[in-house]
């Protein structure tokens, strides 16, 4: 078989061989490898080789040291390959991945008071760029992965609602599927240490992958071998100033992407999740984006709240609703997994208190931890402890640390209670200071990070939450803040489950931290946690992928000089009289209503949807300008932004919307007005992406004669 033994020369080197030009011959080619104490060679050859010649060559090297291979080079594919899966381990590092998933399935189980029998992935609703879909996430995924060009997949959901379990199936799935990448998972959590993703990446390479340089590791992610999943990427934007812009977390996040960036050439593939879907939204990402247009594809996926229905049997949905519980507040995969697990007559009596359900499951959890370590802690010190680490991280801005120094800060701040603990304990049994800290600190809402050896953090987001909350909660004021708003989520999501009157207090405690929320953090936390929006902060902001269900808007304060952008809303019940110049940019609006007194109003709609003609219906009531200079004028300052002044050519043929609506001295009414009027004409027309609006590329000349051109 003919051999390009250039190409077969550098696929060796690139694996760190040296070719031996000395010991090789006609139709077979000599290879050393020297590690340490090991000396290896290989030798490829073709069959027009003469055997006896490759024998000899085998020989020689056998005998200055050499441990030697012989293969028959069959394609430079084949070859490639066996290359990588030996340097690689990929049996090995398939057979570790397994263990992993194993152990975390064990871990999910042992959350359970009752534990479980078996761990099992449900499936949850999501969204693929903005479009809701029905298919198997998992499936869906892995289409995208085994696609020939290079990728970035960005995996969005609240705290605690599934990220890292729909990562570990992704690997689980990986490795079960002959000639699919090698999946390479790393966790990411704050720790006290200032960190740079490119030098975070390397490290983490570097640790999975001992005997193969970084470099490597990078090129056959570029070549598609290898599939990165990076789980938690936000959790490295560790930012202790706080900032209300999306465009500045994104500033924060491009060193980051930028170095992803890189990497998706060729045929790779990157995944991401992460919370903070403000990063990926705007102007600043879509420019990003732009810039990598030829490179890769961006797809977004949004897990959705979980379905009651998927976890839970009709009749136990059924007994809750009974109960008089609104089964959509439990959707939480904690909570639900909880649920699912008890035994009926344990379900049946739950029902009985229901406003507690919450409560109970960590009630049990902490008896449970008592009986399991032997821990005469009751569970109300337990909590204290739990929720003081819970706000020492918040403070300090981290969410993992050395176990060690977790057992530190125990016994520091808490010295009374371990103290009061110790001494019901009999004498011979009672354990010293640094024990009863240290059972603590292996307490089953901890789990270790991987994020180093000895490291711990706790279990989950709800769990996190949850006590964060708690600690919140116990002050007697409003003054509390945290080191980054990345805390206040997982507060606010354990906290939706409960009743109206924890809600309203968490969120009157929350009113310090509330200052340094963006204004789209701070609605959807105000809806989540009192059921309306309604504050008086709402003026000149722009809300950005908020789902809005089942809620008052706007009943009493104003919302002034404002915009709603790919938002969707569900029986929403709107008082359009407190609205002044704001506008819905790409919503869609589902079963909702509005105050029919007061209009017109003051309220745009632009490529928004509705399926029962409330838009149209408000649409109209509007009065018309009859300034046709004005438009006229709008329209060419609208034109400008893809034909700038002094340019002869389209300079873009789209532009994000929001960018069109900053136009000095002109209303969002005009602005709206006039972009409705180009669409008319023809000359704009919706993108690809609804947060974009694009010229038609058939009427650049009537774009040159409105701009004088």
């Amino acid at each position: 078989m003919a051999i390009n033994h250039i190409e077969l020369i550098d696929l060796f080197k690139k694996y760190g061989f040296e070719y031996k030009k000395s010991s090789s011959g006609t139709g077979f080619y000599a290879f050393t490898f020297k590690t340490g104490f090991f000396h290896n060679a290989e030798v490829v050859y073709t069959n027009d080789a003469d055997l006896e010649e490759v024998e000899k060559c085998l020989k020689e090297l056998e005998n200055i040291g050499y441990s030697t291979k012989k293969s028959l080079f069959e394609s430079i594919e084949l070859v490639s390959t066996e290359l990588f899966n030996g340097f690689f381990n990929v049996e090995e590092w398939k057979e570790r991945i397994s263990h992993e998933y194993k152990l975390y399935c064990e871990k999910m189980i042992s959350l359970l008071p009752e534990g479980d029998k078996s761990y099992s992935y449900v499936h949850v609703p999501f969204e693929k760029d903005s479009a809701r879909s029905n298919s198997n996430i998992i499936e869906n995924i892995l289409s995208e992965i085994q696609k020939q060009s290079s990728k970035l997949l960005i995996i969005e959901a609240p705290a605690g609602f599934g990220k890292t379990c729909t990562s570990y199936e992704i690997l689980n799935s990986l490795i079960s599927i002959e000639g699919a990448p090698l999946p390479f998972f790393t966790e990411f959590s704050r720790d006290r240490q200032a960190k740079v993703f490119s030098h975070v990446f390397v490290r983490e390479v570097d640790r999975s992958f001992r005997t193969v340089k970084s470099d490597l590791v990078i090129e056959e992610t570029k070549n598609g071998k290898i599939v990165l999943v990076l789980d938690g990427f936000d959790e490295l934007l560790n930012e202790t100033s706080f900032n209300k812009s999306n465009d500045i977390d994104f500033e924060k996040a491009q060193p980051m992407l930028d170095t992803i960036g890189e990497l998706l050439t060729s045929s790779a593939k990157v995944i991401l999740t992460s919370r903070r879907a403000a990063i990926f939204d705007g102007e600043v990402f879509q420019e990003w984006k732009d810039k990598y247009k030829d490179n890769f594809e961006v797809v977004r996926y949004k897990l959705n709240s979980p379905e009651v229905k998927d976890w839970l049997s009709m009749e136990r949905i059924g007994k809750l609703e009974d109960s008089g519980i609104d089964i959509k507040k439990l959707s939480n995969p904690v909570l639900l997994a909880f649920l699912r697990s008890i035994s009926i007559e344990e379900f049946h009596l739950l029902c009985k208190q229901s406003s507690k359900i919450v409560e109970h499951y960590f009630e049990a959890m902490l008896e449970r931890e008592r009986e399991r370590q032997d821990l005469l802690m009751v569970p109300d010190k337990q909590t204290a402890i739990l929720s003081m680490i819970a706000l020492d991280m918040c403070e300090n801005d981290y969410t993992s640390d050395n176990r060690d120094k977790i057992i530190n800060l125990i016994k520091i701040k808490c010295t009374n209670l371990l103290e009061e603990t110790r001494q019901l304990y009999p004498g011979k049994d009672r354990p010293t200071l640094d024990a009863l800290a240290s059972k603590l600190a292996t307490h089953a809402f901890f789990d270790r990070s991987n994020q180093g050896e000895n490291k711990i953090e706790f279990v989950n987001e709800f769990v996190f939450g949850n006590y964060i909350a708690n600690g919140v909660m116990s002050s007697d004021n409003n003054d509390w803040l945290a080191s980054d708003e990345r805390f206040v989520e997982p507060a606010v999501q354990s906290y939706i489950p409960r009743n109206s009157e924890d809600r309203l207090l968490l969120w009157e405690r929350l009113t310090g931290m509330r200052e340094f929320l963006s204004a789209s953090d701070h609605m959807k936390y105000e809806i989540l946690l009192t059921q309306e929006v309604d504050h008086p902060i709402y003026i000149q902001t722009t809300i950005t992928g908020l789902d809005f269900e089942h809620a008052l808007f706007f009943p009493n304060n104003k919302i002034k000089n404002s915009v709603f952008n790919e938002c969707v809303f569900s029986n929403i019940m709107f008082n359009f009289k407190n609205f002044e110049d704001v506008t819905f940019i790409s919503c869609q609006f589902y079963d909702c209503d509005y105050d029919k007194n007061g209009h017109p109003y003051e309220i745009n709609f632009l490529n928004c949807s509705d399926n029962n003609g409330i838009t149209n219906e408000i649409e109209s009531f509007e009065i018309k300008d009859d300034d046709e200079n004005l438009e006229l004028q709008l329209e060419k300052e609208i034109l400008s932004k893809f034909m700038p002044l002094g340019s002869n050519s389209i300079t873009r043929l789209h532009i994000y919307t929001g960018v069109l609506y900053k136009l000095d001295g002109y209303t969002r009414r005009q602005i709206t007005r006039a972009i409705k009027i180009l669409k008319d004409k023809n000359i704009l027309e919706s993108a690809n992406k609804s947060s974009f609006t694009a010229i038609n590329k058939f009427s650049v000349g009537e774009v040159k004669k409105i701009l004088g051109r």
